[in-house]
């Protein structure tokens, strides 16, 4: 009986104490500073916001309801895209003021992506037009999605030469 006790001490000490740090993080909620960067994706919508803000996890957590109950309505609906189950990807979230009205803004990208910067400290876009990369849009005041788009074409950057613009050949450069 003693040599059982110990046992199941030994046991629950392991699993009380055992290292969490190890479980893979999935959501990041990014600063205010970083909103800019993290809006300006390169293959899809751009937006200019009048502010940005930090959303909360517990606003995470209900946009995410309502973003898989969203998704599985696309399913049903046969969309054009419909983005893998939420737990194949890694998602940056932002919170923005734009024309009078608040968005949540999430940024997904494959929780395997290979990257180049640390989501926990930078903005992580893809310039490649990786099509499992894709964000969603989520207006506050009408709770409800003004957009999901994937990364598919490409958005013209400002102060930017757009090629259709010149006929045979681009302008010389300085």
């Amino acid at each position: 009986m003693k040599h059982l006790c110990l046992g199941l001490f030994i046991i629950m000490s392991n699993y009380c104490f055992s290292d969490t740090s190890s479980r893979e993080k999935l959501i990041y909620i990014m600063p205010e500073f970083r909103g800019p960067e993290l809006v300006e994706q390169c293959t899809r919508s751009v937006y200019e916001p009048e502010s940005f803000w930090r959303v909360t996890s517990e606003q995470i957590t209900i946009i995410e309801k309502k973003l898989q109950q969203h998704l599985d309505q696309l399913k049903q609906q046969k969309a054009e895209f419909i983005p893998e189950p939420l737990i194949q990807y890694k998602r940056q979230y932002i919170g923005f003021e734009l024309n009078g009205q608040s968005y949540i803004y999430g940024n997904f990208f494959p929780k395997e992506a290979n990257l180049e910067n640390d989501p926990t400290r930078f903005a992580i876009v893809s310039c490649r037009g990786d099509k499992r990369y894709w964000g969603m849009l989520f207006n506050i005041d009408q709770y409800a999605f003004a957009a999901i788009e994937r990364n598919d074409k490409l958005v013209k950057p400002p102060g930017a030469l757009d090629p259709k613009d010149f006929i045979s050949a681009p302008p010389e450069r300085d």
